[in-house]
């Protein structure tokens, strides 16, 4: 469902259970635009009102603002601009609020397959108000990247109510100033050691075991 919203509304959607005829319609239009009441397009989606660029055009994607009515998309407000899509506001905010987007139910998709999309003001926060445990529960923020996850800020802070883990193939901590631990119990395991045999030492089975398991890991 969310792929469709990415392609031309007229030419590359499937055909939806819309009306393929329209009794009652009318336009009002010039060569160059017009404006359409109950237009039913070319996969049989009904505008009850739209506004559409006509000629000239040199865009593949049609320019056009409809209220679509039938159809799985019914109650839709669907826009195709096939340059820049810009909105302009915060003259006056009320109370300090300039935009919103409220989602009653569902997600909210943004997506730039071939291009890059960028955050700027003055503060960002990033919320998540729901409860559970990942992946089936809510209330988690997700990062996924691909190459890099890059940082930088003038300090940098993680606060944890339960666990704080970390996991890499290779690590490095490179400070020139002092480096401070501050915990009531600190355990360092030096693995990789073939002729450790667990139970000796400060080793136990179990670390002994994780410590085979990443080095047999490693040769797979």
């Amino acid at each position: 469902m969310t792929q469709s919203y990415w392609q031309h509304q007229e030419k590359k959607t499937p055909p939806v259970k819309g009306e393929t005829k329209t009794y009652r319609k009318n336009q009002f239009n010039t060569s160059e635009g017009g404006s359409y009441y109950g237009h039913s397009m070319e996969n049989n989606a009904k505008m009850a009102v739209m506004l559409r660029r006509i000629f000239p055009s040199p865009f593949k994607r049609a320019q056009y603002v409809g209220l679509q009515q039938g159809g799985a998309l019914d109650g839709s407000v669907i826009v195709s601009a096939p340059s820049t899509f810009q909105i302009a506001c915060g003259e006056a905010p009320v109370q300090d609020v300039a935009g919103v987007w409220y989602a009653e139910n569902g997600d909210i998709n943004i997506h730039a397959p071939r291009g890059r999309i960028r955050l700027s003001a003055m503060s960002i926060d990033l919320i998540a108000t729901g409860t559970g445990t990942p992946p089936d529960g809510t209330g988690y923020v997700s990062i996924n990247a691909n190459t890099e996850f890059k940082v930088e800020a003038g300090n940098v802070t993680f606060d944890s109510d339960n666990n704080f883990a970390v996991q890499s193939e290779d690590m490095s901590f490179n400070t020139p100033g002092k480096c401070e631990f501050n915990t009531g119990s600190y355990k360092l395991i030096e693995g990789g050691d073939f002729f450790t045999l667990p139970g000796q030492g400060n080793i136990t089975f179990d670390q002994w075991a994780k410590t085979m398991a990443k080095v047999i890991g490693s040769f797979g």
